[in-house]
């Protein structure tokens, strides 16, 4: 059969054999050499020119530790050794060159062994600078990985499925807290889940494996420490001729997101009870203030018309002169008139209590005020009430009805505590600083006790004496309607010769 190959060259002569293997050895980039007993160099090629800046006639016959120097023999020198004892050696290592490069270098020393006797050893050094700064290159990226999915709490995963081989990132290990590197079994990779959802995920498996369809499902996961977590998984086949040959995918430990939904749903449960709770507080609030309403209705108008049915009884005893009968109709009065202001006291109570938001209060004449609250008082008290004006201010902005229940509180209080016929003083005043309309109230009698002070403004607590009975109302009563009025009430003297409370009674500029 023809060919278009050329004829074949004859044979070389042995001087071309040698200049030929000469040309291939000098055209390598690798060192190649052979080094006789006494280590010194019978072979180099051209290569050592580029690594130690000399050529290959200035190499043979150079003695090896003067070639490589007082710090590179030392550490070349055990792999010497052994190749001069018999033993291939191999290692690397850095060798630094006339022109300050650092070349990483891959050394291998083979013994020339003829009828069982060391003559020497032959030298090849590839360098693989290259190599290693891809090594460093691969081993920072994985690092980078290894960082981020620490930081995520993400780990990758592999099966070849042909060889039933696993294979896990440091942080799977991890996240299932097993050693580093460890490489399970399939059935021991499917045991971390837990009992519970262990046939739902080989089902996923099985069925990604048959039909190619990727996974991302959360599991039950124990660890092999026996710690519960839970896992968001994500898989899916590779298929090679239509075969599935390898599964891989990742897992992240999601058991603290986990943890912060259920605290989450939690509180979202906790608040929505608290919201019905609340709806339901409202509506029984509601239903007593109108339960209140009535009760007031019911109560007051029997009461009104016995008070104007003993203010008849009482003009007509005064008509017939029966002083002793008129008298007894008077103290009949001032009980309905006490038993009245307790009954509005507790209303007010229940209406105060209930209330969260300021007053919206409207311009009053101020000694209409002061005029329907002395009137609240028995008659035969409003003569010892005196008025002092210190300001010209005729109206001020506030709740009548509030104001008026609170000041006559302080009257009443006054006027209890203080001497029999003893004056009760109504001073009235402005300040600027706060703009403000200041009320005080002041007494004659013995003044609060040391133990009441604490309290004194308190549901429960008495005006003046711990021994006093009653519910102690009136104080916290004007205490909660000077909040409402963004004001307050405060004790400014005390003292054996009277006990001074004040008002407050903030006011808007431009009202």
């Amino acid at each position: 059969m023809a060919t278009d190959l050329p004829p074949p060259l004859p044979p070389l002569a042995p001087d071309d054999v040698n200049l030929h293997m000469r040309r291939v050895v000098d055209h390598l980039p690798s060192m190649l050499a052979y080094w006789d007993k006494s280590l010194h160099c019978r072979f180099a090629n051209k290569a050592y020119k580029t690594w130690f800046g000399l050529s290959p006639e200035q190499i043979i016959g150079i003695h090896m530790p003067d070639l490589l120097g007082p710090r590179l023999f030392p550490l070349n020198e055990p792999y010497v050794r052994g190749a001069l004892g018999g033993k291939e050696q191999i290692f690397e290592r850095v060798v630094p060159g006339p022109d300050g490069v650092q070349r990483h270098s891959l050394a291998h020393y083979i013994p020339d062994i003829v009828d069982g006797e060391v003559r020497g050893f032959m030298v090849q050094v590839t360098e693989i600078t290259h190599i290693k700064a891809v090594e460093m290159a691969l081993r920072d990226s994985e690092a980078f990985l290894d960082r981020t999915g620490r930081v995520a709490c993400v780990g990758g995963w592999e099966v070849d499925l042909l060889t039933s081989t696993h294979k896990w990132s440091d942080q799977v290990c991890r996240i299932y807290e097993v050693p580093l590197g460890h490489r399970p079994t399939r059935t021991e990779a499917m045991d971390f889940v837990a009992p519970q959802a262990r046939d739902e995920a080989r089902r996923l498996v099985e069925h990604s494996i048959a039909t190619g369809t990727p996974w991302d499902v959360v599991l039950p996961v124990i660890t092999a420490k026996g710690r519960q977590i839970w896992v968001r998984s994500f898989g899916e086949v590779a298929f090679a001729d239509g075969k599935p040959v390898r599964l891989f995918g990742a897992v992240q430990d999601i058991t603290e997101l986990r943890q912060r939904e259920a605290e989450l749903h939690q509180e979202q449960t906790l608040r929505k009870r608290i919201e019905q709770h609340v709806q339901e507080l409202d509506r029984l609030l509601k239903e007593r203030s109108e339960m209140l309403d009535v009760l007031a209705h019911e109560v007051r108008q029997p009461l009104n018309n016995a008070s104007a049915a003993l203010q008849s009884a009482q003009v007509a005893l005064t008509a017939v002169s029966d002083h002793a009968a008129a008298q007894r109709v008077t103290r009949a009065q001032n009980v309905m008139t006490q038993v009245m202001a307790n009954i509005d006291n507790t209303l007010a109570v229940a209406a105060l209590l209930a209330r969260s938001t300021p007053v919206s209060g409207q311009d009053t004449d101020i000694d209409t005020l002061l005029a329907v609250a002395i009137a609240d008082m028995p008659g035969e008290q409003q003569a010892r009430i005196r008025i002092i004006r210190e300001t010209a201010t005729r109206t001020a902005t506030m709740d009548m009805s509030l104001m008026r229940l609170a000041l006559r509180n302080l009257l009443s209080n006054a006027l209890k505590f203080s001497p029999a016929g003893s004056p009760v003083t109504v001073r009235i005043s402005d300040s600027d600083e706060p703009l403000a309309l200041v009320i005080d109230v002041k007494d004659e009698g013995p003044g609060v006790e040391a133990a009441v002070l604490p309290a004194l403004f308190e549901r429960g607590a008495h005006g003046h004496h711990a021994q006093h009975t009653g519910h102690g109302l009136g104080l916290y009563i004007v205490k909660r309607v000077m909040e409402l009025h963004g004001g307050q009430v405060s004790l400014t003297d005390n003292g054996p010769q009277g006990v001074t409370l004040r008002l407050t009674l903030i006011q808007t500029p431009g009202h």
